[in-house]
């Protein structure tokens, strides 16, 4: 179970970060979370999905470069789905648009655009295949004692969160 949660927050902070780290780069500035805290809950959301579509194309027993292809197509569509969800959950319940897609030549409204597909799918391969077998060993090490304060500290932020 400590895993599990470790794996979510994880993400979610990496999420945050490459969001960020995106910002700077590209000299832009916006929120796209609707937490205070260090965290992006879509990206530990999909950690869990990536790992469940790389479950099922993993059994259908493909060469690694044929299952790297489909995995891609399918990350990038259903994470798209939870971007384009999410998008619309938070418009709808916080009254706010965190992204707008608007802009980009293959946009589906405000959510979703076949630019973040793509790099959904660049994500996922590089999150599944390359960064969670090296770092695996130490998600279950880290400690319940830090696992429990940090997601105290998550859930009191979900909290405040839903109160504003």
């Amino acid at each position: 179970m400590y895993f599990y949660i470790n794996l979510y927050i994880l993400f979610s902070i990496l999420g945050y970060i490459f969001e960020e780290v995106l910002m700077i780069l590209i000299g832009k500035s916006y929120n796209s979370s609707v937490l205070y805290g260090p965290w992006t809950s879509v990206y530990g959301i999909s950690i869990y999905i990536m790992l469940v579509i790389y479950y099922l194309v993993k059994k259908i027993s493909l060469d690694t470069k044929k299952e790297k292809i489909i995995y891609f197509f399918i990350s990038s569509i259903i994470l798209s789905l939870l971007e384009g969800i999410t998008g619309i959950l938070i418009e709808k319940t916080r009254h706010v648009i965190y992204w707008n897609y608007d802009k980009y030549l293959f946009n589906i409204g405000h959510y979703m655009c076949l630019e973040a597909a793509i790099l959904w799918g660049i994500l996922s391969i590089i999150s599944t295949y390359y960064i969670l077998p090296k770092i695996k060993k130490y998600i279950y090490k880290f400690p319940k004692v830090l696992t429990i304060l940090i997601l105290i500290m998550y859930i009191v932020d979900v909290l405040i969160s839903c109160i504003k």
